[in-house]
């Protein structure tokens, strides 16, 4: 395990992060670029694009060069940070790792489960009722396309390396160093800047899909994904990545046969008005 200041780059440990996320990015890309391809397809008409099996290779590249690097970055700056991934670091230096991961577990399923709930609220409450038929359609068949398993093993796994164990722990590690140190002002600033990009990062997507570029998905991409990532962001900052990943996988767990029936529902002649 990496220590602080000029050690030596945990190999095993990023193979292991990076091993973790392949999966996710194996069942989500495809998908992803299916339903973007259909939808580039129809807009170009008569022009020449390439080839799916050129764009999946591409995605799945890009997508793989950039968990690697976000792997590699936390690798780096998490522990100057005071961040950690208990679980993960256990499995590669052999220590006890379920004695590492049942705490984050049960934390997951504390903090997770009512946020899952509130996070619910908001969008079927608030957000989806605001959003235009056109907006709304891309945004749950893209969703919907992913499928459970891609939400779990992408969101869940693969965005919480990205975002949380890459992106957080930089921010993480930048604050401490402007605000002399670390603390929760350094730790918080950078919990609610990683959601912003958070949310922004899922906009380019959903924008191919055929989303309107409105206030009301703009509101909705930012508020409900800086909500999620406080709730991330607090359990990998208190009790490590693990935490954040079984959090993030039950938001998918909890909010899947929801979106599902009522993605059906759109579908219906009489749709969402």
């Amino acid at each position: 395990m990496p220590a602080e200041g000029g050690s030596v780059f945990d190999w095993k440990l990023f193979a292991l992060l990076v091993g973790v996320c392949l999966p996710g990015v194996a069942v989500t890309v495809p998908g992803t670029v299916r339903i973007i391809g259909a939808l580039a397809e129809r807009a170009a008409g008569e022009k020449t694009l390439p080839s799916r099996r050129v764009l999946l290779a591409i995605a799945i590249v890009q997508t793989s060069f950039l968990v690697a690097a976000t792997a590699a970055l936390g690798i780096v700056t998490a522990p100057r940070a005071g961040l950690a991934a208990p679980f993960f670091e256990a499995v590669v230096s052999g220590a006890p790792a379920w004695e590492a991961a049942s705490s984050q577990l049960v934390r997951a399923g504390l903090v997770g489960g009512p946020g899952a709930v509130l996070f619910l609220a908001l969008y079927y409450g608030w957000f989806r009722r605001r959003l235009d038929a056109v907006t709304l359609r891309a945004l749950e068949g893209l969703r919907n396309g992913i499928g459970l398993w891609g939400r779990v093993l992408y969101g869940g796994i693969a965005e919480e390396v990205l975002t949380r164990w890459g992106l957080m722990s930089l921010l993480a590690w930048l604050f401490s160093l402007a605000l002399g140190g670390t603390g929760p002002l350094s730790m918080w600033a950078a919990i609610v800047v990683s959601g912003l990009l958070f949310g922004l990062g899922h906009a380019p997507s959903y924008l191919a899909a055929g989303c309107q570029r409105t206030p009301a998905f703009l509101a909705t991409m930012l508020v409900l994904n800086l909500w999620a990532s406080l709730v991330f962001g607090w359990l990998y900052w208190q009790h490590g990545l693990l935490s954040a990943m079984a959090a993030h996988a039950l938001f998918h767990l909890v909010w899947w046969p929801i979106d599902v029936r009522q993605y059906r529902r759109l579908r219906q002649p009489e749709g969402y008005a």
